[in-house]
């Protein structure tokens, strides 16, 4: 009977490790999904701008944690909320940036997004409206 017990106390503390370390892997995957999901929006905000010939906006607002992609001051194109701990930092550019028309980037720049262990740098360049994002 105390074998059972003592089998079982270890089997319930292991299984306590292996939950309490899959926690920071859950967030770190989150920021991940978060980036891949930013990326293709961005890339569709840019080829909507193209196809439809009209200028788009993204805004960034870490008050309400979420971006906007608009088209005009009305015509919203979609929101997406930010993950608990993620937030964006201006560093050379406002927290908007717009495509223009013909698919490329009005100001180029930079911020910087802000999760609890990570930071990553989107930097905006100008000319064919491409941008990259790093890890610092």
């Amino acid at each position: 009977m105390i074998e059972i017990m003592m089998v079982l106390s270890i089997v319930v503390i292991l299984t306590g490790i292996v939950v309490l370390s899959l926690r920071p892997l859950q967030e770190s995957r989150e920021v991940d999904q978060f980036i891949q999901l930013l990326t293709s929006d961005l890339h569709y905000a840019q080829q909507y701008a193209l196809s439809e010939g009209v200028p788009i906006q993204v805004k960034f607002n870490n008050i309400s944690e979420q971006y906007i992609i608009q088209s005009g001051p009305m015509k919203k194109i979609k929101s997406v909320q930010f993950p608990e701990h993620v937030y964006f930092q201006e560093v050379s550019t406002g927290l908007v940036f717009e495509y223009s028309s013909n698919g490329t980037i009005k100001k180029g720049g930079t911020i910087l997004l802000r999760s609890k262990k990570k930071m990553y740098k989107i930097v905006f360049l100008l000319g064919k409206g491409r941008f990259y994002i790093e890890q610092l």
